[in-house]
């Protein structure tokens, strides 16, 4: 480390702040540079011999790194700072792309059943699935299981949402969300936890990229409210397992606030482990540091706040009652709080601190948060209504979603997809489908239950999609199909993708009825999942459609099967785009045909946790086990039996290629 007067906005050696704009102003600053090179490494001796010459041209030599690094070049080296800020509590943070300051979740960060998500209507993920997993696998490696024990976890747990958590962290804003907020940021650290040190690095210090996470920690989530919600037991081991990892990895950046805490100086001092710091557990010293906590003076605070936030922890670890413990808890946030680095280095140089305050802060929350009962999140295991109903998530019951008098009708399934299906013969063939031969099971068991025709249809690339990408198929083949079969047969059609299922129990007939298909209205989309509140814009979801079979409602989609050929702008979304499909409905056929078109709620029929429609465009492994156990439910429930040899007589899918059943 080396300590030299330095303009206060020569921070870092990032593209967007070149160090020689920053030649007028002055103050204190640390600089860490990390060599990533075997020629560095050996040019350390010689560091205390050309301090001299390093103090006289180090101006220089931060421009040229600006240089080098406005280049592409010059990655191997950091600086980060660590001056403290003269308010902490009252900083800003400012959103330098918008030029204003960052927009926060407008939500009520105290309403734990809300920031739980547990039970949640957020339709995209299982929160509570995703929470359970993550504690597990935390678990397992933060108190010492041996690999194998990892491993399994982490094969049970995680792998079947790991296409989930890559979304989280590569798709959502943790600043504007309105889904699980601190699900959101419990995934993001517990991913970083999983990545490599190149990858930790980066993110944490080079980018410091958890500035407005942290902020969240510290100043909107209290951390006892962390912990009644189950997330702290995800965020706090992550932050613990970081901090361990950094102070292993880079010792050069280790820091410590105080050398002992003010007011217990002979008890509790800097770089003491949690292990000699657990042994003031019992007796006067005891008391003597939690006198010191409850009380202190805030210019002291101010100097020592790790000092302070380690001790008022150490004690929320120690004591037995569970609210005792919590509101100390929420009294080492107060302390910690009262640290902020000028340059936005807070969360970095904290984890670097020479005190173990994660460690401690990660125990004594996984000690309330069992005491508590939330440390292991329960799901709604109801997957469907033999009894008849939908399952509603949200209070894990069946509940009849369409409960109007409606008229029986004929109707039309088809799943268009290229692939090619396979057997659904025995019990193990189904272990081994995918989705999309799932979703045709459970599809073809709904469609018998009601009385409605079910095709899978494999599309011929000249016939139904020439020169167009393979979505446009699913439109010819509906056109095709239901001019063959005429309206007597099949009075509407139903395209369902190969990505999705019938969840619920209710019929078809009831949703015609209830949106006025049998009236006035000629098709049915589902409205785009967070599309919903934007009235002036139409975002239709061709994943699911329902369609009357008249000439009108025919022509309809034969109309939109021609946009592009009949709109030059909109020749390219023949192919050149995977929404093609949906934005030739929303900006040509929308427009001129909305009194026919009804937009239904999203939550009922399109999202990877739809309610009536399970629609699951992430197609994970989790789709897929769900998707087993639907199917054998289904299975168990219309036979009696699962493992009996005519249960799968049912299917008569390529019976005759052994090599797929």
């Amino acid at each position: 480390r080396l300590a030299h007067t330095l303009p206060p906005k020569c921070l870092r050696s990032r593209r967007d702040l070149p160090p020689r704009l920053c030649a007028r102003q002055r103050g204190r600053m640390d600089i860490v540079r990390r060599p990533h090179s075997l020629w560095a490494a050996a040019a350390r001796p010689a560091l205390p011999a050309l301090a001299w010459w390093t103090r006289r041209r180090l101006p220089l030599l931060l421009l040229l790194a600006g240089i080098a690094a406005a280049n592409g070049q010059g990655d191997g080296d950091f600086l980060i700072s660590n001056i403290r800020h003269e308010d902490p509590e009252n900083h800003v943070l400012w959103d330098h792309v918008a030029n204003k300051p960052v927009q926060f979740w407008g939500g009520n960060y105290s309403d734990v059943r809300t920031i739980s998500c547990n039970p949640t209507g957020d339709l995209l993920f299982d929160w509570s699935a995703l929470k359970r997993a993550m504690i597990k696998w935390l678990r397992s490696l933060t108190h010492g299981y041996d690999r194998d024990h990892m491993m399994q976890t982490h094969w049970e747990e995680i792998r079947p949402v790991q296409h989930a958590l890559t979304n989280i962290v590569a798709h959502h804003n943790t600043t504007t969300s309105r889904d699980c907020l601190l699900g959101m940021m419990a995934v993001r650290m517990i991913y970083l936890v999983m990545q490599s040190h190149e990858y930790r690095e980066h993110e944490l210090i080079r980018m410091n990229n958890f500035v407005i996470d942290w902020h969240y920690y510290t100043h909107k989530f209290a951390w006892s409210d962390m912990v009644r919600s189950g997330w702290g037991t995800v965020i706090w081991p992550s932050i613990g397992t970081l901090s361990a990892h950094f102070r292993s990895f880079l010792p050069e950046l280790a820091w410590s606030d105080c050398e002992a805490l003010p007011g217990a100086e002979s008890l509790f001092r800097s770089g003491m482990s949690f292990e000699e710091l657990s042994s003031l557990l019992d007796g006067p010293a005891l008391v003597e540091i939690a006198k010191t906590v409850r009380s202190p003076d805030m210019a002291v605070v101010r100097a020592c706040p790790a000092a302070f936030a380690q001790a008022a922890a150490l004690i929320s670890f120690s004591v037995d009652n569970v609210e005792a413990a919590l509101v100390y808890l929420d009294l080492a946030q107060s302390f910690v709080r009262q640290y902020r680095e000028v340059n936005d280095y807070t969360f970095v140089n904290l984890l670097m601190v020479d005190w173990p305050l994660w460690t401690t802060v990660q125990l004594a929350v996984e000690k309330a948060a069992a005491d508590l009962g939330v440390d292991n999140p329960k799901s709604c295991g109801l997957l469907w209504c033999p009894e008849g109903g939908t399952p509603n998530p949200m209070t894990c019951q069946c509940e009849v979603v369409f409960p109007e008098d409606h008229p029986n009708v004929t109707a039309c399934i088809f799943m268009v997809d290229t692939r090619r299906r396979s057997s659904l013969r025995n019990i193990t063939s189904i272990l081994n489908a995918r989705f999309w031969t799932l979703t045709y099971g459970i599809n073809r068991l709904y469609a018998e239950d009601h009385g409605y025709e079910i095709e899978y249809v494999r599309p011929d690339n000249d016939t139904h999609f020439p020169d167009r990408k393979v979505g446009w198929g699913k439109v010819k083949v509906v056109i095709d199909k239901m001019r063959e079969y005429g309206p007597e047969r099949c009075a509407y059609g139903v395209s369902i993708d190969t990505d999705a299922f019938f969840r619920s129990s209710e019929p078809l007939a009831a949703v015609i009825h209830y949106y006025g298909l049998d009236d006035d209205k000629l098709i049915l989309f589902s409205q785009e999942y967070h599309t919903e509140e934007r009235p002036k814009n139409t975002y239709a979801n061709g994943g699911f459609f329902i369609v009357r079979n008249t000439e009108a409602g025919v022509g309809l989609l034969e109309e939109w099967y021609n946009v592009p050929e009949d709109y030059p702008e909109m020749a390219h979304l023949k192919k050149q785009n995977p929404q093609g499909l949906n934005l030739c409905w929303d900006l040509k056929m929308q427009p001129r045909h909305s009194d026919s078109v009804v937009l239904a709620p999203p939550q009922l029929f399109t999202a990877p946790f739809g309610w009536w429609v399970r629609h699951n465009w992430f197609k994970d492994l989790r789709f897929e086990q769900e998707m087993q156990d639907v199917l054998l439910q289904r299975l168990e429930r219309k036979y009696g039996c699962i493992v009996c040899q005519n249960v799968y007589d049912w299917d008569d899918s390529l019976n005759v290629d052994p090599g797929w059943r």
